[in-house]
């Protein structure tokens, strides 16, 4: 089935349960418009705590193109972590060398002023945008920076 499915109206018992829990301990600072609590997730559709159902329309902020729980990606993860779960980029591996091997023979400039293609790799939005602004001041040798909003 592909359609969402209510048991319940919303929230149920166990969210509000859990959202509860949750109010004594974590920062309300964190956006929650939606009484959802998440359970598990298949494809393109999750289950909340109280067992409905929804087509998951959200799935693109944490990088799930291939919707949740993919037989290949969880293979994948698994095989991962039986060598290890996670070192920082402050050390060589095997995997993130590769990684760059196959970014620069996939980059549509195989050369840019005679260096090769490099890949910057990092885990989020802020170190992209921190490894952008250290790029900018390394380029151009300049120091500051303007921002503009709106």
């Amino acid at each position: 089935m592909t359609q969402p499915h209510l048991r319940m109206p919303l929230p149920g018992p166990k969210a509000r349960a859990m959202i509860a829990r949750d109010a004594e301990v974590i920062s309300p600072s964190y956006p929650r418009d939606y009484p959802f609590v998440m359970d598990h997730g298949r494809g393109t559709q999750v289950w909340d705590v109280d067992g409905n159902r929804f087509l998951d329309f959200a799935a693109g902020i944490a990088v799930c193109a291939t919707g949740h729980a993919h037989p290949q990606v969880v293979a994948a993860v698994k095989a991962a972590a039986d060598d290890f779960l996670h070192i920082s980029s402050d050390y060589w591996h095997e995997n993130m060398t590769v990684l760059g091997e196959r970014l620069a023979a996939v980059a549509p400039m195989k050369m840019l002023a005679g260096e090769p293609a490099m890949s910057f790799l990092c885990q989020s939005g802020t170190e992209a945008v921190e490894g952008a602004l250290k790029l900018a001041r390394y380029v151009t040798k300049r120091p500051r920076f303007i921002g503009f909003l709106g």
